[in-house]
């Protein structure tokens, strides 16, 4: 598959010697992370809190005001519990990817991000059930307050991932 067309937008951010090793978009499916269950797990507990909230209100006589403070606590449960999945499935479609032989450049929606290849730290794979893989660069960072796991890029669901690792391989070689 050629995505030609969406990736005009790389072409200013090349410099003379820099050339394209590798481009693409992550695949549809695979939106549920294990990141992600502490969030959502937080947000059905919130959800519920709040929808149990708005009902007691309800049930009660004289209580409509109760009812509508707890409208926007429901709505952040909703988010918490399902936004981030709905979220993801729209950036996914607006996600490419570009790796040069410099650089890894990141589109989102209208926000982009450059990654030096001087500058990443050692990359992790994950290979999903399907085929497809995730490329994390991600490094622990040591503090007075203890061990932070730091993610810096995240490349994912890629369908042809060893044609990724070998672009990023290449671009850290040179």
């Amino acid at each position: 598959m050629e995505y030609t067309d969406d990736y005009g937008f790389v072409k200013p951010y090349l410099v003379n010697d820099e050339y394209i090793l590798w481009k693409g978009k992550p695949e549809k499916g695979n939106i549920f992370s294990l990141r992600q269950i502490i969030p959502s797990l937080f947000g059905l507990v919130w959800l519920s809190f709040s929808v149990f909230w708005v009902y007691t209100a309800l049930k009660s006589s004289g209580a409509f005001p109760f009812a509508l403070f707890g409208i926007p606590f429901v709505c952040i449960g909703l988010y918490l519990t399902f936004g981030q999945f709905l979220q993801a499935v729209f950036l996914r479609s607006k996600t490419f990817y570009v790796i040069t032989n410099k650089k890894i450049i990141v589109k989102k929606g209208k926000r982009m991000t450059m990654h030096d290849a001087k500058q990443l730290p050692p990359m992790d794979v994950e290979i999903h059930k399907n085929g497809n893989g995730t490329i994390l660069f991600s490094e622990d960072v040591y503090t007075r307050r203890g061990n932070n796991h730091r993610i810096y890029l995240v490349l994912e669901n890629i369908k042809d991932i060893a044609q990724v690792q070998n672009a990023i391989s290449q671009m850290m070689e040179n």
